[in-house]
């Protein structure tokens, strides 16, 4: 095929330079609008047992607390204390565990249940103080 065989408008390119801008633009469009990340709400399937968030926002809260408890201490192993705390709360791991997927995939949800938890933590780490304080 020679290139005489071509329509003309394939045969002549009048600006190679708005040829490759509005390539490059459509490449553009193609890969954001392929890229985006929405944070709107859960991306994966609720569980059947979802826990609610006044169950699972003082469960993390202590779940975190034992955490960084148990780095600082070796007397207790950290699955033992998770046990307890998961039958005071009336749920197994795996309910807990579900949850926290599925919460953790809606990522403004989560924020905001996150800063619940920090502040359960905080308001709790006060009341310790003001009663070490008192007890003095």
């Amino acid at each position: 095929m020679s290139p005489g065989d071509h329509p003309k408008q394939f045969q002549k390119i009048n600006n190679p330079a708005k040829t490759i801008v509005i390539v490059f633009a459509l490449c553009t469009f193609f890969f954001s609008a392929t890229c985006i990340v929405t944070t709107e709400g859960p991306r994966i399937a609720e569980p059947a047992e979802l826990l609610p968030d006044s169950v699972y926002i003082p469960l993390l809260a202590n779940i975190q607390l034992i955490q960084v408890w148990n780095s600082s201490s070796d007397t207790m192993a950290l699955d033992s204390l998770k046990q307890i705390l998961f039958g005071i709360f009336g749920v197994d791991e795996q309910e807990f565990l579900d949850s926290h997927r599925y919460y953790q995939s809606d990522f403004e949800g989560q924020r905001a249940r996150l800063d619940s938890v920090k502040i359960l933590i905080e308001t709790e780490k006060r009341r310790i103080q003001e009663y070490e304080y008192k007890s003095r």
